[in-house]
């Protein structure tokens, strides 16, 4: 910033020129403050549609992951209600053994599906300091909301195995290969690979709503935005 001494006659003069300046001085640190204004608000703008952008994908990969294991979890419960109604109606261990070598089979299937989650443009915004520039509330929505993607896919890794005997599971896998099976203890293992897919879609339909809250659909976005407006003009 470059200013010229007041070169003033008298003290009248100079007390005009001296206003001058202060007043130039004032209006370009105002201009520089509101340029840096203005760019923060873009940049944090921009950030936020990137941040809504990379939630909506992932909402949209979670709904996938949820139909996929619902299917699974579906086929293991139809098995497992066919094979109570055998042990029931206490059929003979052979004929158990046929019905676990063959119809039964998928009893031993495990394929739950859970979602990646990204999160770079989260990162990023962070890295870069877009956050420090938005406002409160969005700022609160979008850390809740990672975080809770966060522990999500903590949980995935650990919960969802909770229900599970691992060392139990491979044996009777293996006895299932050998050709020796066991009706009853089938039974309990499908209950704990059905449990595993009902916790793990439990938590993902649980983020799912946290995450539609944080940022809905374009259309819904639009119309929450309009409803805003109208109340803020009544």
């Amino acid at each position: 910033m470059h200013f010229e001494v007041p070169k003033a006659s008298s003290l009248k003069e100079f007390g005009g020129e001296y206003l001058m300046i202060v007043i130039s001085i004032l209006t370009a640190l105002a201009l520089e403050h509101g340029a840096q204004t203005l760019h923060h608000r873009t940049v944090a703008h921009e950030a936020s549609e990137k941040i809504d952008a990379e939630i909506r994908a992932n909402i949209e990969q979670i709904k996938a992951f949820r139909v996929y294991n619902q299917q699974q979890e579906d086929k293991l419960a139809l098995i497992r209600e066919a094979l109570l109604a055998d042990i029931h109606a206490k059929k003979s261990d052979e004929e158990l053994k046929k019905r676990l070598l063959g119809d039964y089979r998928g009893a031993f299937a495990l394929s739950i599906r859970t979602p990646t989650l990204r999160r770079e443009a989260w990162d990023v915004a962070v890295a870069n300091q877009a956050v420090s520039w938005m406002q409160a509330d969005a700022l609160k929505r979008y850390s809740v909301a990672y975080a809770s993607m966060r522990d999500i896919q903590s949980i995935s890794i650990t919960g969802g195995n909770s229900f599970l005997d691992g060392p139990r599971m491979m044996d009777a896998l293996s006895n299932a290969q050998m050709g020796v099976v066991d009706a009853h203890e089938t039974y309990r293992l499908l209950n704990q690979i059905i449990s595993s897919y009902q916790t793990i879609n439990g938590n993902l339909a649980t983020l799912q709503k946290e995450l539609d809250d944080t940022a809905p659909a374009d259309g819904l976005r639009a119309a929450q935005s309009g409803h805003g407006a109208g109340q803020a003009g009544k």
